[in-house]
């Protein structure tokens, strides 16, 4: 199936559950109309219409954002119906449990709590009877293309394999492959021709699309086939050799009226960004209030422990090399980078970066605060500003920056974080290659699934106090 096949069902699958979910919550609030009439001493009156619509605005989102989350639109292909239900019911249960915590936190306590235990139910029920029914049938509805494959032979046989897979087979029928004059097909295609008879088998065959493979064929030639599928109004699809990557995604967007072509590393989905940034701002400046007074006693706990500062302010690199003003805690003597010059030798880190066990620099109340890593809570003002993220890479000193090793430096591509994947994975105990790797892994995998668990796995590894 093709991306934008791919996101059309995973659009359309996502707006026929919110119509399902309104309709599973209008079905709840009948029954618990019937419920009510016929037990009234156990279920409390509810009116379940007009003064009670806001129900709709509350609930509908908090599935479609849990259905979302939990992976449920990301797989249509290659999946059992029985494998897809069981998605499908973690995913209305969290969705329950995210609303009875919203009615709490927010004090509504006039909605039955029943009314959201009769929706799950259905919710969940309609949900799966999409997925495991309808869904297939929306599948068979994608029309079967009809391939002619035209140009270098080398790259055929794993473009057939790919297109024949069991998944997606039923979507693809090759026609057959169009090789260079003097040159034979692939093995295991048909050839109504070659390169000469590019017209002539489009016009004797019919053909949904043509795969170019242009290795070694003029851009000349390709703009003559390219405007041929054009003006008869038959797909191209071009797959050039320089297109072939291993970790950026090829998209394609457009630049003062021309064409052009995107290749990108980083994060996609522009609304899970946002909500990234959201969050953070939301919750540093909600811990920023509640820690307030531990980190007022922090405060007085330095100045009164060891004469210099209260913050330990250090230039440090984030997003694209932007160089930002981060605060921590001051947990060293006041000319601990005057003293650094003489402990080179006694780095135990790999890489450009330096770390000592038994650092002599550390203060012994600073030596604490690191254990439990509270000297970093400023970075809390770092993150409200916008300098760093909740999660992400951890923000490399610029001179460090400048020792990277070309693949190291992508993991500047996402905003620095207070927490990672490094923090949670074994810290100082880990090789720089590794704690490269592990940040490298955090990009090309992120979702906001995994920034939540590595916040709440950055909490265990707080109380274990491993940090120093």
């Amino acid at each position: 199936m093709l991306r934008r096949s791919f996101r059309f069902q995973s659009e359309l699958a996502a707006f026929l559950d919110a119509v399902l979910v309104c309709a599973a919550l209008l079905a709840a609030l009948v029954t618990h109309k019937v419920l009510a009439w016929l037990f009234p001493d156990t279920f409390a009156i509810f009116d379940m219409f007009w003064s009670n619509s806001w129900l709709y605005v509350l609930v509908v989102p908090v599935w479609g954002f849990v259905l979302d989350f939990s992976g449920i639109y990301r797989h249509f292909v290659g999946i059992s119906a029985g494998r897809m239900v069981q998605h499908i019911v973690r995913a209305g249960l969290l969705s329950f449990a995210v609303l009875l915590g919203l009615l709490y936190v927010l004090k509504l306590h006039m909605v039955p709590r029943a009314i959201l235990g009769i929706h799950c139910f259905y919710a969940i029920v309609a949900v799966s009877l999409r997925a495991a029914y309808l869904q297939p049938v929306l599948l068979r509805l994608e029309s079967r293309r009809r391939l002619l494959l035209v140009g270098d032979p080398s790259r055929a046989g794993a473009l057939r394999d790919w297109l024949c897979h069991p998944d997606r087979a039923r979507f693809f029928e090759i026609v057959g492959f169009l090789a260079p004059p003097g040159v034979p097909p692939p093995p295991g295609f048909a050839s109504p021709g070659t390169l000469d008879d590019f017209s002539s088998v489009l016009h004797s065959t019919v053909i949904d699309a043509v795969i170019l493979i242009p290795d070694g064929i003029s851009t000349s030639q390709l703009g003559v086939w390219l405007r041929q599928c054009e003006i008869e109004g038959i797909e191209a699809w071009l797959l050039p050799e320089f297109l072939r990557t291993s970790i950026a995604e090829a998209s394609l967007d457009e630049l003062a009226g021309e064409p052009m072509l995107l290749f990108s590393t980083t994060a996609k989905s522009s609304w899970a960004l946002m909500f990234k940034r959201l969050w953070d701002i939301a919750l540093s400046a909600l811990a920023l209030v509640v820690l307030s007074p531990l980190l007022l006693g922090i405060m007085v706990a330095i100045r009164a422990t060891s004469p210099g500062p209260i913050f330990f302010v250090q230039r440090r690199s984030t997003l694209r090399g932007r160089e930002f003003n981060m605060y921590k805690f001051r947990t060293m003597v006041a000319n601990a980078e005057e003293i650094r010059t003489r402990l080179d030798a006694r780095n135990e880190a790999s890489g450009p970066v330096f770390k000592i066990k038994d650092d002599p620099r550390i203060t012994p109340f600073g030596r604490w605060l690191r254990r439990y890593s509270l000297d970093e809570l400023p970075q809390l003002w770092n993150v409200l500003k916008g300098d760093m993220s909740i999660v992400g890479p951890r923000p490399p000193i610029p001179a460090e920056v400048a020792k990277y090793e070309n693949w190291q430096r992508r993991r500047l591509s996402m905003r620095s974080g207070c927490t990672c994947l490094w923090q949670i994975s074994g810290r100082n105990q880990l090789p720089f290659e590794e704690w490269m790797r592990l940040d490298l892994k955090y990009i090309d995998t992120w979702s906001l699934g995994l920034d939540f668990q590595i916040m709440f796995k950055t909490l265990g590894a707080i109380f274990r106090g491993t940090g120093y």
